[in-house]
This record gives C-alpha cells, sequence and structure tokens, in this order.
C-alpha cells in the first residue's frame, strides 16, 4: 500500500506539474513577441496595468514569472512602482487560471488529450500546430497527474490516524485558521510553486481528507508564499526594485490578515455565490463541488484586492517604501537577467535583448569617455581612465552572464526564429564586448605615452579625435537604430563603414608619411598606429554589431 501510495503521489504530481509546464511553454511560444512585449507597454493607466498582469500571468501560468520580470523592468527604470504594483495585482488575479482549469473535471478524457497532443506534436509539419500539440498533452497530463494524486489520496481516508492529523488543517478556532495559514505559506515558500500546492490542495480537499475551510485558509497561505520569488529576484536589485517586491508581498499579507478576521463572512459569500454543497459526498466517497468553491475563493480573494487595492495603491507604495529603504550603493551591473526566467523561454529571450541593450549603453558610455580622454593634456586624464577600466570590467561580466543565460535558454522550447534570436543576442554581447576592450586598450595606449613621456603633434592628435568622433557616432546611430527594432538599414551602415575604412587608410598613409620625412617622433608614430587600428577595430565590430541587429549570426 504504502508503495502504491508513493508511486500515485510523486508520480501524480509530477505529470501535474509536467503538464503545466508544457502548456505555458506552447501558450508562451504561440502567443510570440505579442506576449514579450505586453509586459513592457503597460502605462500610468493602473486598470490597464491590472489587465497586463492578468493576460501575461494566464499564458505564462506563474505569477512568479511575471512579478520576477516586473522587479526587472523597475531594476532597469522602465517601470516605475507605481506601474509595477497594478501589474503585480493583475498577476495575483491571472495565476487563478489555475483552479479554474481544474474545475473542468476532465480526467476521464486526460488520456485523449494526451494522446491527440502528442501525435500533433510529432506529425504536424506547422511550428503552430506542433505546439497546440504540446498544450494539448500538457493539458491532459495536468487533469491525469491530478486524478492520479486523487486515487493516491484516497487509501488514506482509511487511516484514522492520518485522518486525525489532517483535522489540524481546518479554521474551526483562530488558532487553526492562524496554523493553516502559515502551513500554506510555508509549503509554497518550499515547493517554489503556488500552482503545485493548488493542485495538492484541491486534490486533498476532492477525496474528503481536507475540510472546505481548511481548503481556503491553505490557499491564503499559498498567497503569501508566492511572494518570495520576487523577493529572492530583488535582492540585489536597486531600492525601487526591492521596493516593487515588497509591494507584492505586503499587498498579499494585509489581504490575508484582513480576510481572517472576516473568514466565516468570506466562506458564507462564496458558498452563496458557488452552486453545489462543499461538504457533499457523492456515491464515490468524492466530494464534486468543492475544486469549484476553492477556484471561486481564489479568485474572490484575488480579485476583492485589487479592487481595494487600486484605490489605495500610493499609500500603499508608500509602506512599501518605508519598510524598504534606500540602499546606500545601487547595483550597476545586470538590471534583467535572473535566473528564473530561464522557466519561460520566450519571456527569457525579451529579458535577454533588454540585458544586451543595457551593456550597448554601458559600452556607449565607455567610447564616450574615451573620445573626452583623448581630448585632455596628459597627465589630467586618470580619473577618466579609471571610470574607462572599470566599466569595462562591468561588461565583462554582463557578458558572461547573457552567454550563460541565453544558452541556457536555448534548451527550452523555442521556434527556430527565437533559437535564431537567442544567437544573435550571444553574439551581439560578444561583440559589443570588443568594442569595450578596444576602448580599453586606446585607454591603455594614453596612459603609455605620458609614462614614456612621447608627445604626439597636435595635427596628428586632430586627426585621431575627428576618426573617433566618427566612429562614436557610427556605434551610437547602429545601437540606436537596433534600439528602435529597425529593419533594412545595412546598406546605409555599410556605406557609412566603407567611408570609415577607406578613412583609417588615408590617416595610416599621412602618418606612415610623416614617419618617412622624419615629421614626427618614430614612437609616436607607433602609438598613432596602434590607436588607429584599435578605433578600425571598433568600426568593424560595430558592423558586426549591425548584422546581428539584422538577425545575422
Amino acid at each position: 500500500m504504502l508503495r502504491d501510495l508513493t508511486f500515485s503521489l510523486v508520480g501524480g504530481l509530477g505529470l501535474f506539474l509536467f503538464g503545466m509546464r508544457a502548456m505555458s511553454e506552447a501558450l508562451q511560444v504561440i502567443a510570440g513577441d505579442r506576449l514579450r512585449r505586453a509586459i513592457g507597454a503597460a502605462t500610468r493607466n493602473r486598470f490597464f496595468g491590472v489587465g497586463t498582469g492578468l493576460v501575461t500571468t494566464m499564458i505564462v501560468q506563474s505569477s512568479s514569472v511575471t512579478t520576477v520580470m516586473v522587479v526587472s523592468f523597475v531594476n532597469a527604470g522602465l517601470m516605475d512602482i507605481t506601474q509595477a504594483a497594478s501589474v503585480i495585482l493583475g498577476a495575483n488575479i491571472g495565476t487563478t487560471i489555475t483552479g479554474w482549469i481544474l474545475v473542468l473535471e476532465l480526467h476521464h478524457s486526460a488520456l485523449l488529450f494526451l494522446g491527440f497532443g502528442v501525435f500533433l506534436n510529432f506529425f504536424a509539419r506547422s511550428e503552430t500546430v506542433r505546439f497546440a500539440g504540446q498544450f494539448a498533452s500538457g493539458f491532459g497530463m495536468v487533469f491525469y497527474g491530478l486524478s492520479l494524486m486523487k486515487g493516491g489520496f484516497e487509501p488514506l481516508r482509511e487511516l484514522p490516524q492520518f485522518a486525525e492529523w489532517m483535522a489540524r488543517f481546518g479554521a474551526e478556532t483562530p488558532f487553526g485558521l492562524l496554523f493553516t495559514v502559515l502551513t500554506g505559506t510555508a509549503l509554497t515558500v518550499l515547493v517554489q510553486s503556488s500552482s503545485a500546492m493548488l493542485g495538492i490542495t484541491i486534490a486533498l480537499a476532492t477525496v474528503g481528507l481536507l475540510s472546505f475551510d481548511g481548503a481556503v485558509a491553505l490557499v491564503l497561505g499559498e498567497n503569501i508564499g508566492t511572494t518570495v520569488t520576487a523577493q529572492l529576484a530583488a535582492v540585489n536589485g536597486t531600492t525601487n526594485a526591492r521596493r516593487a517586491a515588497m509591494f507584492h508581498t505586503t499587498i498579499n499579507v494585509i489581504g490575508v490578515m484582513v480576510m481572517v478576521t472576516i473568514f466565516p463572512i468570506f466562506l458564507d459569500v462564496i458558498d452563496l455565490v458557488t452552486p453545489g454543497d462543499p461538504s457533499l459526498v457523492d456515491a464515490e466517497g468524492r466530494r464534486p463541488f468543492v475544486t469549484e468553491h476553492i477556484a471561486v475563493a481564489h479568485t474572490g480573494f484575488n480579485v476583492s484586492l485589487a479592487l481595494i487595492a487600486l484605490p489605495l495603491l500610493h499609500p500603499l507604495i508608500r509602506l512599501a517604501s518605508w519598510i524598504t529603504p534606500g540602499a546606500r550603493r545601487e547595483q550597476t551591473q545586470l538590471r534583467f537577467l535572473h535566473s528564473s526566467m530561464v522557466e519561460s523561454p520566450t519571456l527569457a529571450l525579451e529579458q535577454g535583448r533588454l540585458e544586451v541593450l543595457h551593456m550597448a549603453s554601458v559600452t556607449s558610455d565607455i567610447l564616450h569617455l574615451t573620445r573626452d580622454l583623448y581630448r585632455l593634456e596628459p597627465g589630467k586624464n586618470s580619473d577618466l581612465r579609471d571610470r574607462i577600466l572599470k566599466k569595462e570590467k562591468v561588461t565583462d561580466a554582463i557578458q558572461h552572464e547573457i552567454t550563460v543565460f541565453m544558452s541556457k535558454a536555448m534548451t527550452g522550447v523555442l521556434t527556430e526564429a527565437q533559437t535564431e534570436q537567442i544567437r544573435s543576442n550571444i553574439r551581439l554581447a560578444g561583440e559589443i564586448e570588443s568594442v569595450a576592450d578596444y576602448c580599453e586598450r586606446l585607454a591603455n595606449y594614453r596612459r603609455r605615452m605620458q609614462r614614456m613621456n612621447v608627445a604626439m603633434s597636435s595635427a596628428a592628435m586632430t586627426e585621431l579625435n575627428d576618426y573617433l568622433d566618427k566612429t562614436v557616432a557610427f556605434y551610437d546611430e547602429i545601437i540606436d537604430r537596433g534600439r528602435r527594432g529597425e529593419t533594412g538599414w545595412m546598406m546605409p551602415v555599410n556605406a557609412k563603414g566603407r567611408d570609415l575604412l577607406e578613412t583609417a587608410d588615408q590617416l595610416r598613409d599621412q602618418n606612415l608619411a610623416r614617419l618617412a620625412a622624419q615629421r614626427c617622433d618614430p614612437n609616436a608614430g607607433i602609438f598613432f598606429n596602434d590607436m588607429l587600428v584599435a578605433m578600425r577595430r571598433i568600426r568593424n565590430h560595430s558592423v558586426n554589431i549591425a548584422e546581428a541587429f539584422q538577425g545575422r549570426t
């Protein structure tokens, strides 16, 4: 009996979780770029923000993924905390879709969905049809897994010791209610999936091992436990990012505290608006109406929370800000990437793209600092050089993280176009890092000239500065076009690139002529050539960046 019970529970939970993930991945691929851009489109309109969070979470089947992404947007300054708060409220509502899926009670057709979905996934030629098949097979696994869990729990009803232990998870007394809520919180933190906990809760309640009021109390605790993921994502983030995560925790904790004080009234309202008796037992010994009651309670709590919180958004944000004091030093490296995003490959693409653009912005700063460095007299630029070297180390770290993150994302379920985009992001990170490397080299050349007491003529420095100005402008134009998602601009970029190449050849010839005529110090001539080569390499990598933006890997 113990072996059968273990197999049913572990196998059922595994199928349930795998099915939820398969459904989520399929929906994300089908939704494509619309999903990736949706969360970044949230405006200051609170209701639009709630809708964005709701739809996004319904598709990804995880409020944790949505809230982690919100934290990363706030971390980068692309979303303020008010926008983030409204999206988080919508994510809370969106995550309740899991309960409504389970209300369908399609376990008798689970294997049909699973088999039909696998057939489509294996034999369909269209990518969209294949992913629709993956969704169908995931749908079947969810119900088959839940059915196995229910079957595994049923024999436990005959064990008085287990039934007595499960009776502790009720809400007949204030202590019992508080204990059950805290247990739901702790288990969700441990499992790191409110959907998994909801499935277990429904399975226990359906077979009669958990009362309806105990199930609702566990669900309330699960709403608190699910906020830990955003907290972990914000640990090393900016102050506003940590405040956005704290808002998620604060609003859910306050909502649960209020609901605990009116818990009997809340249960009566749920019972009033939901048909059937949640305690009714059918001929098979199961409670046919309890799943719908739990789903209504889960949705009702989160909808009520959003309706109450929206008018009080600013006071609640101030409370979260008061709980989360400002940090003395803000994070200056990664702004978007977080390991949990790898679980959602489609959304990971957006995070990777934004991190690449952030890296490109840092490298643009390095280029401008390098240009400023070359305009100053030797001996007056040590601070600029230190800043260049420091920022170059930042780009090293970002490039490494992007490559690791994107490589992990590539192992997920992706279309061919998305796979190519990942490769483009990896190439972009490498090319942008190379630009930063040559800036570091230019800064070091300037330092070595000073230490060797080498003086370059004003004419030669003017030539280098003019060429560097054009190179910086060339890089900035490419990044700006890539940031805006423009297409079909390789022809003008190639034309400007050829002009820069011809100019570099002319400057090289002029420098050789000066050396041949002994009109400059040989050491100065060597430094001129080395600096020109570094600038030319920046031009080359800028062209490569343009190609990567256009999807050429």
